[in-house]
């Protein structure tokens, strides 16, 4: 049981690392404009954030702090969608 946790918590972390550098490149392929400038640099941020924050839930030093971290992850991950 603890395996399939750990292996899960793994691949989800890959496959997190793996969306914030397709969004990297994906934002570097937009045509140069001040709209797209603005916003791909608000998608950079919130996208990136996704990553930062489940990162930081994972070293929590309590079940409170893991939470919060987490739901900014998830906030950031809205955020991204729109």
């Amino acid at each position: 049981m603890e395996n399939d946790k750990a292996k899960f918590k793994n691949e989800f972390k890959k496959r997190l690392y793996n969306f914030v550098l397709r969004l990297i490149r994906f934002i570097d392929t937009l045509p140069k404009s001040s709209v797209n400038d603005i916003m791909g640099k608000q998608l950079l941020r919130s996208g990136t954030s996704i990553l930062a924050n489940y990162v930081e839930a994972n070293s929590a030093s309590s079940k409170k702090d893991f939470i919060n971290f987490f739901t900014h992850s998830l906030k950031s991950s809205n955020e991204s969608k729109v």
